[in-house]
């Protein structure tokens, strides 16, 4: 083959290498909303959703945890009266230290067919019968939670808390 044919033929094929990358590359665009935050939605606030927040609940929140929002509850309100922890009246449900696996997905021993907790569904979970003293119409037994001599109820706003933290799906 002449040389200067194959000058030619090798920069051709350069250039036609360079314009086949450009035209793939329209397809892959970058629109710059990837930030590394684990954002996929381009707003920047590192969630997924779009909403400002982890559980997907759009209130700009991050999601509730069980360690974090739910544990510090029991431990103020139902295992210093000494039932909800070992040797207590009620340690059948052990709510001391990490209470998280004796709640979720938990059979009653008092609602037949009904989870203590059933993550996602608040209306379903016998737990929040209990709080709102409406374990009887619920299908259950005993006393509202927590009970007790000079023990007062929850506030509207921890068992709503509570509630929040089981429908956004109960997380550890």
């Amino acid at each position: 083959m002449n040389r200067y044919f194959l000058d030619r033929l090798v920069a051709r094929t350069g250039v036609l290498c360079l314009a086949l990358a450009l035209v793939g590359g329209l397809g892959c665009t970058d629109d710059g909303t990837d930030m590394g935050d684990g954002d996929t939605t381009g707003d920047g606030d590192g969630d997924t959703t779009g909403d400002g927040d982890t559980a997907g609940d759009g209130d700009g929140d991050a999601a509730l945890s069980h360690a974090a929002d739910i544990q510090p509850i029991w431990d103020d309100n139902c295992t210093s009266a000494s039932c909800h922890a070992p040797g207590g009246t009620a340690a059948f449900l052990d709510l001391s230290g990490d209470g998280f696996n004796d709640l979720v997905g938990t059979p009653s021993s008092q609602a037949t067919g009904s989870s203590v907790v059933e993550a996602g569904s608040s209306e379903n979970s016998y737990l929040v019968a209990k709080l709102r003293g409406t374990q009887v119409e619920f299908g259950g037994s005993g006393n509202p939670m927590p009970a007790g001599v000079g023990v007062a109820p929850l506030s509207e706003e921890t068992i709503t808390l509570i509630e929040e933290w089981i429908d956004a799906g109960a997380l550890p």
